[in-house]
């Protein structure tokens, strides 16, 4: 039998704040968004909340507000933080449109559908899969990552894991978010964050 690799850890973490969604310049550039002043705060505010975690590395969506929330954290440990492009935001629909939020609403409805522009939740979710078993085969070895996305890629991980995630826990997470992921050898699951009570580890 082959032996089971060990145990990889990754704190997942939804961007803080950002300038909203239509701001000028970034009404032309919305994957370059920016964190907010309260943003930036809260980022720094997390980065000494867990300060009590060792991370082995860091990594980010390449979207501006990803890399502005997990930063702080990578830096107080000397680490670059390396850009996973399949950590990007699930593209709703472009360009962006006033009804968003009744497209969101369908799109969680409704996971092949996807507005002109947009990506369906299923091709994002297995993308969003996709880079979680990429991380596992580059940390072959264990350890714990630091992970940096966006809301509704996030959540759709988290459904494949736990079925009841939905679009009421997409609107209601907030930013940042904090969410606690593990692979023991053999497959992901959900080991707390916010929105999910703490599972203990034992024996």
């Amino acid at each position: 039998m082959a032996a089971r690799l060990p145990t990889l850890e990754i704190v997942l973490i939804r961007h803080a704040q950002a300038v909203a969604v239509g701001t000028p310049p970034w009404d032309v550039d919305d994957d370059g968004r920016p964190l907010t002043e309260m943003g930036l705060r809260d980022a720094d505010e997390l980065a000494l909340e867990l300060d009590p975690y060792h991370f082995n590395a860091a990594y980010s969506s390449p979207y501006a507000r990803s890399m502005q929330t997990v930063t702080p954290t990578a830096a107080r440990r000397s680490l670059d933080v390396q850009v996973l492009d399949d950590l990007r935001e699930r593209r709703l629909v472009a360009p962006p449109r006033d009804d968003w939020a009744e497209l969101l609403e369908r799109a969680w409805a409704d996971p092949d559908f996807a507005a002109p522009g947009g990506e369906t939740g299923r091709a994002a979710q297995l993308r969003g899969l996709r880079a979680l078993d990429l991380l596992r085969a580059r940390h072959a070895f264990g350890g714990r990552l630091l992970v940096g996305s966006h809301g509704n890629l996030i959540s759709l991980i988290l459904q494949s894991l736990e079925p009841g995630v939905d679009h009421a826990f997409h609107l209601a997470m907030p930013m940042p978010a904090v969410f606690h992921l593990e692979h023991d050898g053999i497959g992901w699951r959900v080991m707390g964050g916010h929105g999910f009570a703490a599972i203990e580890q034992g024996d």
